[in-house]
């Protein structure tokens, strides 16, 4: 026979019960609500976004009239894709079944329920833990795997498809179907659902990508549930990245001997030839060949269903557009998602790192449920090639490997039980950050995240040190406190550790950056566009994360408020400023990782935004980001690296110099390849550099591009654009390197009289500038101090002007009534994890800095470590020259502001300016335009004692 399937997706009625009042006989059709299956309840009703307890639903079906040629013992089948998470079942008042677990299929017999004639009745309850203290009673929400529903809000209902299916008695369950590219065959492993009572025979057909099949045929003996038999796939097309060739085997069970005999039963399922494993030294493999891996995150959340994707063809697009942005991984982040969503990786040829989600508590029962979500996981994706790595653990959660030896050697269990369950994938035990391990993994990954420019160094220096397998990334035990406290004051210390008796570390696990990244804003209006004209619902939540930088709610009104539109026009224009400035964080982090050929790969956080988490390359809607056609450039499977540059700003006529190298990764062969350049905007500044022979999975250094700075009218950004080409002239690989070029000042300010009390290094470079530096700060137009303290308030009180050097929170040492100066590091303005952005007013200064208002790369070194606090919106409209925000436009504060002090005027500035004067031109430039401001200010003349005061 074959199947017959009934789709049940579509509406249905549904019944908040929060105080469970209802049983399955008596829901009220006056409270019946409308709601579309698959899909989760909160994802439908704006009154039901948070809740969690227990909700009903129902629907009525009408079973199809058996053929004539079905046989007498067929079996009608309910299945459930996954619902979350404890699902009751009836059938026309009688119940069927229950199930426990939200992420896995589950099927239920309906006959003895159900009626051949007229409609039945189909009841589900659904009890969804969540945050509802009584639903967690009999399954503590601590205690079952949840995945990102402690960030992004609970998840209850039928979020998977329904379906009933007729089927022979004796059917197939489970068709495996594992490649074995060496020995060019697929081992099939075929499952009945129950013991035949006679020999049958099974049919295998095996069609290969070019649609060509061959078969076979088996037979089972009486009382035989499995079959184990080989296919022969001679000369196999291999399922690879970009080449997502597909093989597709059909089991049929015949209901005769003979050749003619018709089938019972028939299921299929595609699978691809393909090998992942790991190398001795240290490199992951496909098919035999060295991989880099590029992949970005992906928390699987949709922007109309949250947990239920989009239709096939939308999550093609996706998955089109991932390839476009030059990936080949997606890690699906704590979360079993729909089966639909591997069938489309494989048909894009795209790899899958995949995960169990996450409990919060390792009891007895998280620990079995666990389990069993693991191997319930493992056996139904089994057939996926687009799978090739399982995470157990992600960051710690539900565990502490830390100090925990039990949970350590929990992870070492079930690593070796998953290991011996799939032999053919990779494993990673914990994917570790900051203050947690590894223990053991096939995989040795970590995790950071840096604000960029403010913190370039720091992740250069963090990426030097894990490139050389330091010990802080595997277990050690500490026994103390004090132990751990002297951890956390230098964590990233590659000093020799003792490590945990748990850990089983090679030495040779491949190094992956498994997560790094910063925020770009979604443009409001796009978002606006998909969600009907108004605010996503998600605008309302976030609130609890980050000090509240992560709420997206009144993100247009904080905007008008801190007077952003006079940097950025429109919100739209904030947008794309903070878009761009992800893509240049991200070149940067990205180009660091390929100097170091120990590290092999690299995930992005991440591929879309995840409601107010704005790192996405997608936003929530799956629209580009700014850079969508120019970040596949930097990952590339050969990608060219400007290294061991220290800025990027220079005077006209500096000899600029960029050290060029090729991290090649690609099958490709390189052999008398060029490097062609040319300074955009300058046609006359190229040149062409001959490649040495590049070998693969090093990096090749290439040589060095150096040209004079042409002279300039006007400061200009440009790129120096990189172009490498085969022996052919056909392009290999890409990039660009930003430069920022700057007509020379006038030295001549000695029109300018400035004091510099006490500061004799300082004034020497403001000597140097041009500037004429008096003792007598009553003949100086301003003075320019690092330190405010009493005497210096005093002065200005009475008439002077300051320029304020703040640029530690130790620069105040006095009193500025509302006015202060705070350090960011350790507060949401370090902005590592929800990105900070810093901002120029160019109205009255630093129009000579072309960077678009944005604080960039051209500020490398100059990015304040403190900023400004005390001032108001008011302040912004007129007083503020540069700033800085978290997140959503949250925790405004001032980097460069002004203000009258009674008779005089203070300007403070806490970007790191000091050191770099008149070498940096952009530290020069802001120098030079915040004394000109302070000295265009009317001049009061001071009386002697100020003098003397200041020059103590």
């Amino acid at each position: 026979m074959v199947r017959t399937r009934v789709n049940l997706d579509g509406r249905w009625e549904f019944f908040p019960d929060p105080q469970q009042r209802f049983d399955h006989n008596s829901l009220p059709a006056a409270e019946a609500r409308s709601i579309g299956v698959p899909g989760p309840w909160q994802a439908q009703f704006d009154d039901l976004r948070e809740s969690s307890g227990v909700a009903w639903y129902r629907t009525r079906f009408t079973l199809p009239v058996p053929a004539p040629d079905d046989p007498p013992d067929s079996v009608h089948l309910l299945h459930f894709g996954a619902v979350d998470y404890y699902a009751s079942v009836w059938v026309n008042g009688t119940l069927i079944g229950e199930h426990e677990g939200g992420y896995l299929p589950f099927e239920l017999a309906l006959d003895g329920a159900a009626r051949w004639e007229g409609e039945n009745e189909l009841v589900v309850r659904v009890l969804d833990p969540g945050n509802d203290a009584d639903a967690g009673e009999q399954f503590p929400f601590a205690e079952i795997p949840h995945g990102k529903q402690s960030w992004y809000g609970p998840i209850g209902g039928i979020w998977q498809s329904v379906w009933i299916e007729r089927r022979n008695r004796v059917h197939t369950r489970r068709l495996r179907l594992t490649p074995d590219v060496a020995g060019e065959q697929v081992e099939v492993r075929l499952t009945l659902s129950a013991a035949p009572a006679e020999r049958t025979d099974v049919l295998l057909l095996l069609t290969d990508p070019a649609g060509h099949t061959e078969q076979m045929r088996a037979s089972m003996d009486a009382g035989q549930r499995q079959l184990d038999a080989a296919l022969a796939v001679p000369k196999p097309a291999l399922w690879d990245v970009g080449a997502p060739n597909l093989h597709t085997v059909e089991a049929r069970l015949l209901a005769g001997g003979d050749d003619g005999a018709p089938a019972v039963d028939s299921v299929r399922d595609h699978f691809g030839m393909r090998t992942i494993s790991t190398s001795p030294d240290g490199h992951l493999m496909l098919n035999g060949r060295i991989l880099y891996l590029r992949g970005a995150l992906d928390q699987d959340y949709y922007p109309d269903l949250v947990y239920t994707p989009f239709s096939d063809a939308e999550l093609d697009d996706q998955f089109a557009k991932a390839r476009h942005m030059g990936l080949n991984c997606l890690r699906t982040h704590i979360k079993i998602t729909d089966p639909r969503y591997y069938a489309a990786a494989d048909r894009a040829g795209m790899l899958i790192w995949t995960e169990l989600p996450n409990w919060q508590d390792l009891t007895d029962a998280a620990k079995r449920r666990a389990r069993e979500t693991l191997h319930g996981m493992v056996e139904r994706d089994w057939n996926h090639p687009s799978i090739v790595i399982w995470t157990i653990v992600n960051e710690n959660w539900g565990v502490d490997l830390a100090v925990n030896a039990g949970h350590r050697a929990w992870l070492l269990e079930t690593y070796q039980e998953l290991k011996e369950l799939d032999p053919h994938r990779l494993v990673v035990g914990n994917s570790p950050c900051f203050t947690n391990f590894h223990v053991v993994t096939d995989i040795e990954d970590f995790h950071n995240y840096y604000a960029m420019p403010d913190h370039y160094r720091q992740w250069k220096t963090w990426v030097e040190t894990f490139a050389t397998r330091p010990p802080w990334t595997f277990a050690t035990e500490y026994r103390s406190i004090d132990q751990w406290r002297e951890y956390i004051r230098d964590p990233w210390n590659p000093v020799p550790r003792q490590p945990a008796p748990e850990v089983r570390r090679r030495g040779n696990e491949p190094m992956v950056v498994s997560e790094f990244g910063n925020w770009g804003l979604p443009d409001i209006e796009k978002l606006k566009a998909c969600h009907g004209g108004r605010e996503p619902w998600w605008f309302e939540t976030g609130i609890e994360w980050g000090e509240g930088v992560a709420y997206p709610h009144g993100i247009e009104q904080r905007y008008r408020a801190w007077h952003l539109d006079r940097v950025f026009p429109t919100l739209s224009d904030l947008s794309a400023a903070s878009q761009r400035m992800q893509f240049t964080a991200l070149k940067y982090q990205i180009e660091q990782m390929r100097r170091h050929p120990a590290i092999v790969g690299y995930v992005i956080t991440e591929l879309t935004d995840v409601h107010w988490e704005s790192n996405g390359l997608l936003d929530m809607c799956r629209n580009p980001k700014s850079y969508f056609d120019v970040i596949g450039q930097i990952n590339g499977a050969d990608a060219l690296v400007p290294v061991d540059w220290e800025r990027i700003a220079f005077w006209e006529g500096e000899r600029c110099e960029v050290r060029l190298a090729l991290s090649h990764f690609s099958a490709a062969d390189l052999r008398g390849c060029r490097l062609s350049w040319q300074l955009d905007g300058f046609p006359q500044i190229q040149g062409e550099i001959a490649c040495p022979n590049p070998e693969r999975a090093r990096l090749t250094q290439l040589g060095t591009v150096i040209f004079e700075v042409p002279p300039v009218e006007r400061a200009v950004r440009a790129r120096l654009e990189l172009r490498l080409v085969d022996s052919a002239g056909e392009p290999l690989a890409r990039n660009h390197h930003e430069l920022y070029l700057f007509p020379r000042m006038s030295q001549d300010q000695r029109s300018t009289r400035v004091a510099v009390p006490g500061l004799p290094r300082l004034a020497g470079r403001l000597a140097a500038m041009g500037y004429e530096i008096v003792e007598d700060i009553a003949s100086a137009h301003l003075a320019v101090v690092e330190r405010m303290n009493d005497e210096h308030r005093w002065y200005v009180q009475n008439g002077g002007r300051v320029v304020w050097l703040a640029e530690s929170s130790e620069a105040q040492q006095t009193h500025l009534g509302p006015l202060g100066v705070a350090q960011r590091h350790g507060r949401s303005w370090q902005g590592d994890w929800a990105s900070s952005m810093s901002w120029l007013r160019q109205d009255r200064l630093f129009q000579d800095i072309p960077s678009g208002g944005v604080v960039d790369f051209a500020f490398a070194d100059l990015t304040p470590e403190a900023v400004l606090v005390g001032l108001t919106p008011r302040d912004f409209a007129s007083n503020v020259h540069a700033g800085l925000f978290v997140g959503w436009v949250h925790h405004v504060a001032a980097l460069v502001a002004e203000r009258t002090v009674d008779r005089g005027r203070l300007l403070a500035c806490t970007f790191r300016l000091r050191d770099h004067l008149g070498t940096h031109p952009v530290a020069t430039i802001m120098m030079r335009d915040m004394i000109a401001r302070m000295a265009a200010r009317p001049h009061v003349a001071q009386e002697p004692a100020a003098g003397r005061a200041l020059a103590r």
